[in-house]
């Protein structure tokens, strides 16, 4: 089976490029960086495109706007990105008759504490314009009618960029005491895991 990854330069991305090495399957990775493959996933063309050159049956979606804070001031970019792109992937692989595996965020679920484990059909409360624009890019994923599997992490964490660990791990290593507020709760996930 050809799997076409987006993101593939971020946390997830990376560690599916790990564990896509034991794989039977034919994977295609793109990024909007250097070394990997360009996709513009926002351009609906561009994916139609590629997964009839490449005889794409299954899309797994690991790119997305990530910055939560810069989100706020970013402008229609956010939405396009979590929103529109993912509506796009879907739309095509419903064309196809593929899969669309969608990595989405615990951040749909924001407005309201939840302090007991979420149920798929639980509706979703975002705050902010990240878990707005990732609550969007599920709705469009639904609406397309397209065979799909959303998968909402949190706080991934690998060797692979910046992550809370990481962040943690370093200060800790240089300072003999930290502080740090206590406002969230997560469930922190290690990459190689989810890929």
């Amino acid at each position: 089976m050809n799997i076409l990854v987006t993101g593939a330069n971020g946390q997830l991305g990376n560690e599916i490029q790990l564990v896509s090495k034991n794989s039977n399957s034919n994977y295609i990775f793109t990024d909007v960086c250097e070394g990997y493959q360009k996709l513009d996933i926002t351009d609906i063309e561009a994916i139609r495109a590629e997964v009839i050159a490449k005889d794409i049956k299954c899309v797994i979606n690991c790119a997305a706007w990530t910055n939560v804070e810069l989100a706020e001031t970013a402008g229609e970019i956010v939405e396009k990105l979590n929103a529109t792109a993912p509506g796009n992937l879907a739309t095509v692989m419903n064309e196809v008759g593929g899969l669309l595996v969608h990595i989405s965020t615990d951040y749909v679920f924001g407005a309201e504490p939840y302090n007991t484990p979420c149920n798929e059909e639980q509706k979703g409360t975002p705050t902010g314009v990240y878990g707005l624009t990732k609550l969007h890019g599920e709705q469009n994923i639904i609406a397309s009618g397209a065979n799909h599997i959303i998968i909402r992490t949190a706080w991934l964490y690998s060797e692979f960029g910046n992550n809370f660990l990481k962040t943690m791990l370093n200060l800790t290593s240089n300072k003999p005491e930290i502080k740090v507020v206590f406002d969230q709760c997560g469930t922190p996930t290690y990459a190689r895991d989810l890929a």
